[in-house]
C-alpha cells in the first residue's frame, strides 16, 4: 500500500539524504574556494581590483579627455620667498586659473575651493585639528584647502633652511609650501570630478589612498612644472633620496602606507613633470608595485 508516507523515518531514508546533499555540498564548497582562490583574477575581470584598467576610476573620463596641465603663473611675486602669504595666494588664484582650463575639454565646471586656509598651525585648519603630522589638508566636507605655514605667515621662513643662495626669486624654501598648496588643489579636482567620491565598486584601503595621494603628487607636480622647474627638480630628487623628512621610523611606515614610500612619490612627480597631463597621472591602472 502506497501512500503520503510510504517511507520509514528509520536509518535507510536518513543516508539516502545525505547521498542527495552531499554533492551539493561539495559543488558549494568548490564554489566558494575558487572564488576565495581566484578573488584577485575575479576582481580584475570585473574592474573592481585597484590597479585594475577596466575599474571605473582608472577609466573615468578626467584622465583622457581632460586638457594639458601646466603653464606660467602669472602674478607670482619676483621674490618667492618674501612673502610666504602673498606667493601663496597668487599661487591660488593661478591654480583657480589653470584647473578651469583642464577641467574644460572634459565637460566638468571647477569650482574653486571654499577657502583656502593658510595657518600657523593644525589647530588652525578647517579639518585635521587632532592630527599634527601634516603640512597640508583638504577638507572634502567643507571644500578647504589647508596649508601649513611654520614660523608665522608673513615671515617667509618656509622649513627654516638657509644656504645663502641668491637665484632672482629667494633660495626656494617657500617652494616646498608651493608644492603642498598645489597637492591639496589635486585632492579639490579629485573631488570635483568624483575620483575622491569613494561611491563606486573599489574599495577604500590603503592601497587606495596610496593611488590617490601618489596622483595628488603627480598632478601637482604637473601644474608647477613652468612655474619653477628648477625647484621642482631639487624637491623631487630630495624625495627620492628620503631627504625631506626627519620623522620617527614609525611615522615614515604610517605615512608610506597610506601615501606611497619617497620613490614612488618622486616617479610621479616625474611623470606629471614631464607629460604635463592628467593621463601620465593615472595612478588607478599603475601596477602595484608602482603604488607602493
Amino acid at each position: 500500500m502506497s501512500g503520503p508516507r510510504d517511507w520509514s523515518p528509520g536509518g535507510g531514508r536518513r543516508r539516502g539524504a545525505v547521498r542527495r546533499i552531499l554533492p551539493v555540498m561539495l559543488v558549494f564548497a568548490v564554489v566558494v574556494g575558487g572564488t576565495v582562490y581566484l578573488r584577485g583574477d575575479l576582481q580584475n575581470l570585473l574592474g573592481t581590483a585597484p590597479g585594475s584598467a577596466r575599474s571605473a576610476v582608472a577609466t573615468h573620463s578626467f584622465h583622457s579627455e581632460s586638457g594639458p596641465v601646466g603653464g606660467r603663473c602669472e602674478g607670482l611675486p619676483e621674490e618667492l620667498d618674501a612673502d610666504a602669504d602673498a606667493t601663496l595666494t597668487a599661487l591660488a588664484r593661478c591654480l583657480d586659473r589653470m584647473w578651469e582650463a583642464v577641467l574644460e575639454p572634459a565637460g566638468v565646471d571647477y569650482e574653486e575651493p571654499a577657502e583656502v586656509r593658510l595657518v600657523g598651525s593644525p589647530e588652525e585648519a578647517a579639518c585635521g585639528t587632532e592630527d599634527f603630522d601634516w603640512a597640508g589638508i583638504y577638507c572634502g566636507g567643507e571644500a578647504v584647502v589647508n596649508v601649513l605655514v611654520e614660523g608665522g605667515p608673513d615671515d617667509g621662513s618656509g622649513d627654516g633652511s638657509d644656504d645663502g643662495s641668491d637665484d632672482g626669486s629667494g633660495d626656494g624654501e617657500v617652494f616646498p609650501v608651493m608644492f603642498t598648496l598645489a597637492h591639496e588643489y589635486a585632492h579639490h579636482v579629485q573631488a570635483i570630478v568624483g575620483i575622491s567620491a569613494q561611491d563606486g565598486s573599489e574599495v577604500f584601503d590603503e592601497a587606495w589612498s596610496r593611488r590617490l595621494e601618489l596622483q595628488a603628487d603627480c598632478l601637482a607636480a604637473a601644474a608647477l612644472r613652468d612655474v619653477q622647474p628648477y625647484l621642482l627638480n631639487d624637491l623631487r630628487r630630495s624625495l627620492a633620496h628620503g631627504t625631506e623628512t626627519d620623522a620617527t621610523e614609525e611615522d615614515a611606515a604610517e605615512q608610506r602606507a597610506s601615501h606611497g614610500s619617497s620613490r614612488s612619490g618622486a616617479l610621479w612627480m616625474l611623470r606629471g613633470q614631464r607629460e604635463g597631463t592628467v593621463g601620465a597621472c593615472n595612478t588607478w591602472k599603475a601596477p602595484e608595485g608602482e603604488v607602493s
